[in-house]
């Protein structure tokens, strides 16, 4: 009868186990850094109760936001097979070529100049990898380099101090709901999110994109226009790097050339940790803004330790390592 017992105990610790590996199985790539999030977000609670907050959740939810716009356009980069490595200079010209043109075309003229700027730097990177067989990484911190000479050459920041108060109002100003106090830059941003996701899942382009990203080769046999979708996906990179310096000009009421700087290794750590795969043909938008969540509360706890932003870099590096190297393991198996 004990053996019996013992062994119908055994049969339902297996069978738990078996429908809990499912359910793991089951669930999507995106939810993981969110549970992560949850995680660090209590530990932090245990060091310091005063993070365990609404507003302490909130005010990491806004860094994350922040960094997930300019990761954004580093996810579409990255499904497609390549990486954006422009990114940070990137949003520093287009965030200084806002700042210069509102003088003379106002708001909306400099928006639009903004953005031009960012379209036309996404299609050099685009046309390099697609047309001229340049890898990714080259081409891309080739292109980073380039646009910080143009910026210390053509900018001067001492000059470009004027910020228009409509653009401060759509990012920096809190707003009350339910008692808390929101940053606009957070619906905002959850916003671009929404719909960058859409079409990444309901449109053809965004379906390409992942096809290109996984199986090129078998992309062309289908007919697709396999250097068309990749240029686009560079394109769209560099626009919404573009977004995102306008966005830091308006929310931290300040530009100057090296301000994209901490969003080289960040953008692409948001993206790895929000489970895209280095190699292509995986990732989203929900999951880069979970794996910002991610960076956002590492950032929260580093500052908690009086550790240092040299250190924040440390740990993003690190986690940027990590993710490749079990990316590699599991291609290899």
């Amino acid at each position: 009868m004990t053996t019996t017992t013992a062994i119908q105990t055994v049969d339902d610790t297996r069978t738990r186990v078996t429908n809990l590996a499912r359910i793991v199985s089951r669930m999507p790539r995106s939810a993981w850094p969110l549970l992560v999030f949850v995680a660090l977000f209590l530990i932090g609670g245990l060091i310091r109760p005063g993070l365990l907050s609404i507003d302490s959740l909130i005010g990491t939810a806004t860094f994350a936001m922040i960094l997930a716009i300019a990761s954004f356009g580093q996810t579409a980069a990255v499904i497609q097979g390549g990486v954006d490595l422009s990114v940070p200079n990137t949003i520093a010209f287009s965030a200084l070529t806002f700042l210069t043109l509102i003088g003379p075309l106002g708001p909306l003229g400099g928006l639009i100049g903004a953005l031009l700027g960012g379209l036309a730097i996404g299609l050099m990177n685009g046309v390099i990898v697609a047309k001229l067989g340049l890898t990714p990484i080259v081409t891309t911190i080739a292109m980073n380099g380039l646009l910080f000479g143009v910026l210390l050459l053509t900018f001067k920041n001492s000059e470009l101090t004027v910020i228009p108060h409509l653009l401060t109002q759509l990012t920096a100003t809190k707003f009350s709901l339910f008692g808390v106090k929101i940053a606009a830059v957070l619906p905002l941003g959850l916003l671009l999110m929404i719909v960058l996701q859409l079409i990444l899942s309901y449109t053809g382009w965004g379906r390409s994109l992942f096809l290109v990203g996984s199986a090129p080769e078998a992309a062309k046999l289908a007919g697709q226009p396999v250097d068309r979708i990749r240029i686009a996906g560079y394109a769209l990179s560099s626009v919404i790097a573009a977004i995102a310096g306008i966005v830091l000009v308006g929310f931290y009421a300040q530009a100057s050339a090296t301000m994209g700087a901490d969003y080289l290794l960040g953008s692409v750590a948001a993206v790895l940790v929000g489970g895209a795969s280095i190699a292509g043909g995986r990732g989203s938008m929900v999951g880069t803004f979970g794996g910002a969540l991610v960076l956002g509360q590492v950032a929260t706890l580093v500052a908690v330790a009086n550790l240092g932003s040299n250190i924040q870099q440390l740990i993003y590096g690190a986690i940027v390592l990590v993710v490749i190297a079990l990316y590699s393991r599991r291609a290899r198996d």
